[in-house]
């Protein structure tokens, strides 16, 4: 090669086949860096230009197309390449690896040239081009070096979307030693202790008590000081060194769990999750290789969670798959680590069977400023609920954050606003002793509130249905345990506070007049009601009207312990308040008792006439035209109504009464009443009658609700209510 009489270059030779690139024609890496290297050491030739080009998606692009169709893009780009930099230095390093050395004083605009030309190649598979640029100086003759520089440039800016190109900086090199720094220290980090485990608490929302750790790898080294794991841990994920790192971290939380079994036996142990890293699972088999250290220190799988990171998908998921399924069956747990970090979290929950998803803390960095995060929070909860998943949230920092997350059911969090990650000696400490700042949830327990766990608070059927009646369309819940005669919440809706508040025994009722008569017999009622809930394995309801307000309540067994001492039941209320804004509208009031009741009747105060608006299919369908709503009452009475209570029922119903209840302001009216209904084979059974007045539009209604009731409930009721008295 010489140089022409303006200083640039020009290739005067004639090459062998084993000095160009089979498939493209290009000069080959080797011929690239010695014709480079003579320009270079030319003291009259001018300065050169280096580019590193990579072709992204290139892979993808081979697998969908095949090798052949994979080789026409590469010749493409090679001729584009001789296009644009005519008569200068292009080269094909490697697979979608190519060269440039040029005189051209924009490569910037050449680069843009290539990358849109590239860009509408496929338009099925989105195809880019990353290049990196360097300006070598004077003294800069390696072209080795030169070409690691521009490439160190290219590789800047690979996997973002909005950047072609960029130009070699120093800084960029400083990472790079760095990097080769994490890499030749890993293995005397690990052997002199340089490397350490820091355990962060992980929270249950429903108890605030601590029921795990998550083991987290913290590195102080002697030269740099701590360095993130967010730096050392891709590097070594590059370099192929994550599983050992991994595996050590493991084998420190067995040394620590061991130690902890010694010095403090009378300590409830918790479980550990252990990150494992995707590339793991290619390098080595992990699941032979963590059991390999759990035996060597005779420690339980169920003390040890395996979380595997979420990542982007690759080209092994049938066998990554496999892998779980292995742990799983093996009886470990998996989690979903960091959901939402990644663009393939949907694919992952779809194709993988984990046991807890973790929400990423990134979505609660923006919680206080931007209202769609706590939809998406809600929205990956109510998910992960429906496909039987356990949830987990990282990143909690403020009361707000974890009262937002209580009330939506995440079952977990850990986070800033109870510990940092600390060494074993602070954790012990956290939560053991005289320093405790948490209680410790016993270890038998975790399955117990695995199955509380598993209600979906934020469904319309918030427990699945096995039989009739069952709680369905339930407005408000509450989470109760009973242990030992003492009844707790573990949970309480938004709407079940306002429940409670409507019937004045929540906290701000506490200095009310017949405050604590009012909470006795409320206990009472739920103790009776747990009773029986617990004896026939069924849902158990009963209504009662307060001053202002009629109230439905369900509840049902949850779970016991394997102790057979503690229960949970979840109880679904209904309030209507006569006189309070949700009655002026009808369809909001329809909306709270449609799902409670046998039937449902709209009189009509103006026009006389009676609407059925619900009905079940054991109720009579009236087609028939009657004038008077009265007529049609009389009708129902003679056929449905034992005949001693049919009078009774006709003046409940009458014009005149209805009329009354919608006037009554200050209670005096009857608005529910029991009536038998008949049925056949001289059956019969007990039913609320209950009258719900509201005016629409300068017009006059009353909504008739008919419940059947369980006789049980009602004298277990009436009972304490008469020890009350």
């Amino acid at each position: 090669m010489v140089t022409d009489g303006n200083g640039g270059l020009s290739l005067l030779e004639q090459y062998g086949e084993r000095d160009l690139c089979q498939v493209t024609g290009l000069l080959n890496m080797m011929q690239f860096m010695r014709h480079a290297s003579a320009h270079l050491q030319d003291v009259l030739a001018d300065p050169l230009t280096f580019m590193y080009f990579d072709i992204e998606n290139f892979k993808s692009f081979n697998q969908r197309y095949g090798f052949q169709q994979g080789n026409r893009l590469l010749r493409y780009v090679a001729d584009l390449l001789r296009e644009t930099f005519e008569g200068n230095l292009v080269a094909r390093f490697n697979d979608d690896h190519f060269a440039v050395a040029t005189h051209s004083e924009n490569p910037a605009d050449c680069i843009q040239f290539i990358h849109e030309r590239i860009r509408v190649y496929d338009l099925g598979l989105p195809m880019e081009v990353k290049a990196g640029i360097y300006h070598p100086p004077e003294d800069v003759t390696d072209v080795a070096l030169i070409m690691d520089r521009a490439k160190i440039a290219c590789n800047s800016i690979k996997n973002t979307y909005d950047l072609t190109w960029a130009e070699f900086d120093p800084a960029m090199e400083e990472e790079i030693n760095f990097r080769s720094h994490i890499i030749r220290s890993f293995q005397e980090a690990m052997i002199e202790g340089y490397i350490e485990v820091f355990y962060q608490p992980e929270i249950r929302t429903m108890t605030r008590e601590i029921c795990g750790f998550e083991a987290l790898a913290r590195w102080r080294d002697p030269v740099h000081g701590m360095i993130s794991p967010g730096v050392f841990v891709p590097v070594l994920e590059d370099a192929h060194l994550s599983p050992q790192l991994d595996l050590y971290i493991i084998e420190r939380v067995c040394q620590d769990i061991s130690r902890i079994r010694r010095e403090l036996p009378s300590w409830e142990l918790l479980r550990v999750s252990v990150n494992l890293s995707r590339a793991d699972f290619r390098l080595m088999d992990m699941v032979q290789a963590v059991e390999d250290v759990r035996l060597r220190y005779d420690i339980a799988r169920s003390l040890l969670n395996v979380e595997v990171t979420e990542g982007a998908q690759s080209d092994d998921e049938k066998f990554l798959q496999g892998e779980i399924a292995r742990f799983r069956a093996a009886g470990y747990e998996v989690w979903m680590d960091d959901f939402g970090s990644g663009y393939s979290s949907l694919n992952n929950v779809k194709d993988y069977v984990f046991d807890v998803l973790k929400i990423d803390m990134n979505f609660l960095r923006s919680f206080d400023t931007n209202p769609k995060s706590a939809i998406v929070i809600r929205s990956i909860v109510n998910m992960a609920k429906e496909l039987g998943l356990h949830t987990l949230a990282e990143g909690v920092e403020t009361e707000a954050q974890f009262e937002f997350l209580r009330e939506i059911g995440c079952e977990k969090v850990q986070g800033y606003l109870f510990s940092p990650p600390m060494p074993l000696d602070k954790a012990i400490a956290y939560c053991h002793g005289e320093t405790a700042q948490v209680k410790v949830e016993p270890l038998r327990l975790g399955s117990y509130y695995a199955e509380i766990g598993a209600i979906n608070v934020l469904s319309s059927e918030a427990i699945e249905r096995r039989g009739s009646p069952e709680i369905g369309d339930a407005l408000s819940l509450a989470v109760l345990e009973e242990e030992g005669g003492e009844i707790r919440y573990l949970y309480q809706s938004r709407m079940f506070k306002m429940f409670l508040q409507n019937i004045e025994l929540d906290q701000d009722s506490v200095h009310t007049p017949h405050y604590e008569r009012r909470k006795r017999q409320n206990e009472r009622m739920i103790a009776r009601m747990m009773e029986e809930a617990d004896r026939t394995g069924r849902e158990v309801y009963t209504d009662f009207i307060t001053r202002n307000s009629f109230n439905s309540v369900r509840l049902r067994l949850v779970t016991r312990d394997v102790d057979d001492t503690r229960a949970v039941f979840l109880m679904a209320t209904v309030n209507i308040s006569r006189f309070s804004p949700e009655a002026g509208s009808m369809q909001e009031a329809l909306n709270q008792i449609v799902a409670l009741y046998d039937r449902v009747d709209l009189f009509d105060l103006g026009s006389r006439k009676l609407t059925q608006l619900y009905r079940d299919v054991y109720e009579p369908n009236y087609t028939q035209e009657y004038g008077h709503f009265e007529e049609l009452v009389a009708h129902y009475a003679e056929e449905k109504i034992l005949p001693a209570e049919q009078k009774l029922f006709k003046k409940f119903y009458s014009e005149k009464h209805l009329r009354a209840v919608l006037e009554d302001k200050a209670g005096r009216e009857e608005v529910a009443v029991l009536f038998y209904k008949r049925m056949p084979d001289d059956g019969r059974m007990l039913r609320l009658h209950h009258l719900v007045p509201f005016r629409l539009e300068q017009r006059d209604y009353v909504i008739s609700c008919v419940q059947a009731i369980n006789e049980n409930i009602i004298t277990a009721v009436t009972a304490a209510l008469a020890e009350d008295t």
